[in-house]
């Protein structure tokens, strides 16, 4: 027998009765409550196929068993490694961020410090060295 097909607005109906699904959901009584009310024999295969009815089945499942969604979704191993990159790269910044303004705080207190020196040529201690001139 060939899997009957579902409309998208039959989808959307299943989809609403298990977002209002009260007590214990498996996929027997589901089926058996998609023939009740719209007359349409199914099977749990059938349904598995359509992912809206799929992810609203798995989230309905999990609320009603005290699971939030977020923790139900799957986390791939590449997301994993991608987390830690993210948190790498952010700790990563956090050090330049600090050592950049460490380095700015040096130059500013020698430059301080050089200005107290008499006859000492601020302009001479920033001018461009030979080397950075020839390189552009």
């Amino acid at each position: 027998m060939a899997a009957p097909n579902i409309s998208a607005q039959l989808q959307r109906k299943i989809e609403i009765m298990l977002v209002k699904w009260v007590g214990k959901l498996t996929w027997d009584a589901l089926v058996k409550k998609i023939q009740l009310e719209f007359g349409l024999s199914t099977t749990r295969q059938t349904l598995c196929t359509y992912s809206g009815i799929n992810s609203s089945y798995k989230s309905r499942k999990a609320q009603l068993r005290g699971v939030s969604p977020m923790i139900y979704t799957k986390i791939m191993a590449s997301d994993v490694r991608l987390v830690e990159q993210v948190e790498y790269f952010k700790a990563e910044i956090e050090v330049l961020k600090r050592n950049n303004f460490e380095q700015l705080r040096m130059i500013e207190r020698m430059l301080a410090n050089a200005s107290s020196i008499p006859n000492l040529d601020l302009h001479a201690l920033v001018k461009r060295r030979p080397e950075e001139i020839q390189n552009g």
